[in-house]
């Protein structure tokens, strides 16, 4: 069963708004991209920032992951090395393309109750409102290492070399030979060697890097996507360990014609389902949804309870992409708000500003008729008007006994952000597709949980949450 955000909702109370979605590109050095970081000599580099934009086609077994990786560090020149299954085309992406993804998957703000009913006369405090409410090729060559460098080139400000290797040792000599001081061990090396996987070596000019006052570099390089064959959607996790210290945070945005997920404990399900179906209990939670509930909350504490540190997998948006969302990239302004809205329950409507007051006086009238009354009301239905506006959200109709978050009259804002980083949205056009589910995954990645690399699978036909509303509950 599809669930949509009218009823489910689709954030976390701790959703964040643009600015602080913003700012995960600069968060504390906890994380890294699909990559391991090479330095000068003595020279320590740090990654603080982790994320990724996957696509991934199925029936033609065609991936492609975008990464922007951010550097700090003492290091005169910065470096890196992505292992791919197979031998990558590069392209540079829009600077700001993160930024965009992050401003599109804003979670909309949480349905409120709209207290509709009209009072004959003013309450005792004069002038409170109702209810309170507010609202590229070379010739392959070979050198004395077994390293064979198959393409070599220029994307955006990064130099690359894409290279394969027949030993562990030969690679780790051969980065050593090129100024490179690899970090990790040759079995992290030999793990992709013998899966007979590709890498690409980039060099990063400091010169593009903001320098920090104690004389470090800080800075975000231009976004390179690698697109390849694969025999599924694979994220290189594995070599990211050599360079995280203690933990990562990592978050993909994965484009698919299915809703994806991770494997086993990974599973964004064990946090979600737990959250959404808390959030439906007490309202029209069925027998099954319920026993659904015990038996993952069950599991969540069995696992915290095994490993105290564990944190599930965290869902922040998802959505299949219709014309509505599609629609975003060719007017911005115009469309952001609202982006479709997603599926409505059974048996709720969105009605018109007009239709709304028009029933709420209706009923007043109805209940009061032959009673004396003062020209409260009409202040009163005046002010739903103000607060209530057609161009900030939507009015919905719906059946009081639905859920216990729903009333007869729900109020479901639109989403704001600044104009000009709306604009920006029709950056995307082309890279977003109809019909493609756009799935949005955190989770904080501890350095012996990334023992391998990251597989993500389809979500079964059926059981696809979409999430684009706030929900007031947060994920285990």
């Amino acid at each position: 069963m599809r669930h949509g955000f009218w009823t489910a909702g689709t954030a976390v109370a701790m959703a964040l708004g643009v600015g602080a979605v913003v700012a995960v590109s600069v968060l504390p050095p906890r994380a890294n991209a699909a990559c391991c970081y090479f330095a000068a000599q003595e020279k320590d580099i740090n990654q603080p920032g982790q994320k990724a934009f996957i696509a991934w086609e199925a029936s033609k077994k065609i991936e492609a992951f975008t990464v922007q990786p951010k550097f700090e560090g003492n290091a005169l020149e910065f470096g890196m090395v992505i292992p791919t299954p197979s031998q990558p085309k590069l392209d540079e992406m829009p600077r700001d393309f993160f930024k965009d993804l992050a401003i599109y998957t804003i979670l909309m703000p949480l349905p409120s109750q709209i207290y509709s009913e009209l009072y004959p006369v003013p309450p005792m405090e004069k002038g409170s409102a109702p209810g309170g409410s507010p609202l590229q090729d070379e010739a392959v060559s070979k050198d004395r290492n077994g390293v064979h460098v198959l393409e070599s080139g220029v994307v955006g400000s990064l130099d690359y070399k894409i290279i394969s290797a027949e030993q562990a040792n030969g690679l780790f000599d051969w980065l050593k030979e090129n100024k490179y001081t690899y970090s990790g061990d040759e079995a992290t090396l030999d793990f992709y060697i013998k899966k007979h996987w590709i890498f690409t070596v980039m060099k990063i000019d400091s010169k593009q890097m903001k320098k920090n006052p104690d004389g470090s570099y800080l800075g975000e390089i231009t976004p390179t996507r690698f697109t390849f064959s694969s025999d599924k959607c694979i994220y290189p996790l594995k070599i990211t360990q050599i360079s995280v210290k203690t933990e990562t945070d990592a978050l993909f945005y994965v484009q698919a014609a299915d809703e994806m997920d991770m494997e086993g404990d990974l599973s964004w399900k064990h946090s979600y389902r737990v959250m959404w179906l808390t959030y439906m209990l007490g309202c029209s939670a069925n027998a099954d949804q319920q026993a659904e509930l015990q038996q993952r909350t069950a599991w969540v504490e069995a696992k915290k309870k095994k490993d105290p540190k564990f944190e599930t997998t965290k869902l922040e948006w998802a959505k299949k992409l219709g014309e509505a969302e599609i629609a975003v990239l060719d007017d911005p302004l115009k469309n952001y708000a609202q982006m479709g809205g997603g599926t409505m329950p059974e048996g709720s409507k969105v009605v018109t500003q007009e239709e709304f007051l028009k029933t709420v006086w209706e009923n007043f009238e109805k209940k009061n008729k032959g009673s004396e009354t003062t020209d409260y009301p009409k202040k009163q239905l005046e002010w739903l008007r103000t607060a209530y506006p057609a161009d900030k959200g939507a009015i919905v109709h719906s059946e009081k006994t639905q859920s216990r978050w729903a009333a007869e009259w729900m109020w479901y804002p639109k989403r704001e952000a600044p104009d000009e980083d709306v604009k920006g949205l029709s950056r995307l056009k082309g890279m977003l597709q109809k019909g493609q589910w756009l799935t949005k995954i955190r989770k904080i990645l501890r350095k012996d949980e990334m023992t391998d690399d990251l597989v993500l699978i389809p979500v079964q036909a059926g059981a696809e949450d979409e999430y684009v509303r706030i929900m007031p509950t947060s994920p285990p």
